[in-house]
């Protein structure tokens, strides 16, 4: 009985009989075949996959660059809304000084050589007042480079909101804003107003605007569009720390320079002389902000270094590169600086 299987036939002759004979399929690859396959399979992936890497790393790298730049961005958004209405009068004060003196009141890991401003400003519900302010936090210890802000509203935080008023003492001294400190901000602030990682503490007064800060300067101009001097360097102003107080004894220029070719001057403390009680025309803001990868690297920061004209005025713009010569020096090259100037409308007139 013959049986017969799919395949190919043939019919051989053995022994004078014709025997037809199936011949089974035997399709396939052999091993040299497998391996020469999985060889160029395995370059066409090198190949694809070292192209794609500069794809990535630019994809990467774009997306660090886009959440730097909102953060900076964001952060001086908020400041310059914030700063274009700020207001100041007899009861009232509009002050620069160095970030070290919030120290005094509580503060933590304020950066070195760095600035702090506060100010008044109608930016609660229907023109409300608030006490604002900003300055920059450093821990390297735990990379937390930090632009910080302070809001001060006298619904939920009384005891730390500037008094403007002594209803049962119209003389009170400590209501006056001072020549030359900013101690109508600060005398009441302590520790408990600047920990906001307590998650039980419900009186801190500050908050992060921006992370990835790491320099920070301010740049007050006067009504003719000049850098302002800053108060602690006057030869005959009361001795000061500050970098700038509407409280301070100077006048300002308003269409042309002084006789001397200044448009801005400290005056002495006499019996005639009167607080400014002005704020600046304008403010120019810079940053350097770094992003997340290259802060977690193990690179130590360089210190704020400041540069000033012989006026007496801070150069930022030489500190600025000052500070970045310092950072590629140290091997961080992703910094980013981001400037804006903003016009107080208060300080126009």
């Amino acid at each position: 009985m013959k049986v017969y299987r799919p395949g190919n036939r043939e019919k051989t002759n053995q022994k004078g009989w014709f025997v037809e004979r199936t011949l089974l399929d035997r399709s396939g690859f052999t091993l040299v075949e497998m391996m020469v396959a999985f060889t160029i399979t395995a370059v066409i992936m090198v190949m694809l996959l070292s192209a794609m890497e500069p794809v990535s790393n630019a994809w990467i790298e774009g997306e660090r660059r886009i959440e730097t730049h909102q953060r900076a961005r964001g952060a001086l958004e908020l400041m310059a809304r914030e700063l274009t209405p700020a207001v100041v009068d007899t009861r009232m004060q509009f002050v620069m000084l160095p970030g070290e003196l919030l120290e005094d009141s509580g503060a933590n890991y304020v950066a070195e050589n760095s600035p702090a401003i506060i100010w008044m400003a109608p930016v609660g519900p229907n023109g409300e007042l608030r006490c604002v302010g900003y300055y920059l936090y450093r821990d390297d210890y735990r990379k937390f480079f930090r632009l910080k802000r302070i809001y001060v509203s006298p619904l939920e935080n009384e005891d730390y909101y500037p008094k403007l008023v002594d209803r049962r003492d119209a003389r009170n001294l400590m209501m006056r804003t001072d020549p030359t400190s900013a101690s109508w901000f600060t005398e009441t602030w302590d520790s408990t107003a600047f920990d906001e990682e307590d998650p039980y503490n419900d009186d801190a007064i500050v908050s992060t605007a921006a992370d990835g800060v790491i320099g920070l300067w301010f740049q007050p101009f006067d009504l003719l569009g000049n850098p302002i001097p800053w108060v602690s360097k006057s030869d005959v102003h009361l001795s000061t720390e500050l970098i700038y107080n509407s409280a301070s004894y100077f006048q300002v220029a308003t269409t042309e320079p002084f006789d001397n070719g200044e448009s801005f001057a400290y005056l002495a403390d006499t019996q005639m002389v009167m607080k400014g009680n002005r704020v600046p025309a304008e403010i120019e803001i810079t940053l350097v902000t770094i992003d997340k990868v290259t802060l977690e690297r193990d690179l130590e920061m360089p210190q704020i270094e400041n540069e000033f004209h012989s006026n007496g005025s801070l150069d930022a713009e030489e500190s600025v590169q000052l500070f970045l010569e310092e950072l590629k020096s140290r091997g961080i090259h992703r910094a980013e600086v981001f400037t804006t100037r903003v016009k107080l409308v208060n300080g126009s007139g």
